[in-house]
């Protein structure tokens, strides 16, 4: 079963993301800012990171940063969810970027395209 981060401080969003992925037959693992995040992925590796920008503690930003210099983390995917705007270098990163709000079936097939690639 794939193991997926969520880190999000949106309660409701992330009760729902829970939900309906759980559903879908997926681990889910969550958070509410970035230090949490890292603190799950240390404990428990996930296959893919559900991860939003605006956030308090840490941002969605730096526990990206954080973890593209990391050995053990750098290759895990990752979507980024924002209602915000993002940076043209944060567009060209390694991170697929979702505006919320998203259509479920985009977020769906997103992580499964991300799931099936090869590792690099």
């Amino acid at each position: 079963m794939k193991r997926l981060l969520i880190v999000d401080d949106e309660l409701a969003i992330v009760e729902a993301l829970q939900d309906i992925l759980s559903v879908e037959g997926y681990d889910v693992v969550t958070a509410f800012n970035g230090a949490e995040g890292l603190q799950r992925m240390a404990a428990a590796r996930p296959d893919l990171v559900l991860l939003d920008l605006m956030m308090p503690v840490m941002d969605g930003r730096e526990m990206l940063r954080r973890m593209r210099e990391d050995a053990t983390l750098h290759d895990v995917p990752v979507v980024v969810m924002s209602a915000g705007r993002i940076s043209d270098e944060e567009r060209r990163s390694s991170a697929r970027f979702l505006a919320k709000p998203f259509e479920l079936d985009l977020l769906l097939d997103t992580i499964s395209e991300l799931l099936a690639a090869p590792k690099a």
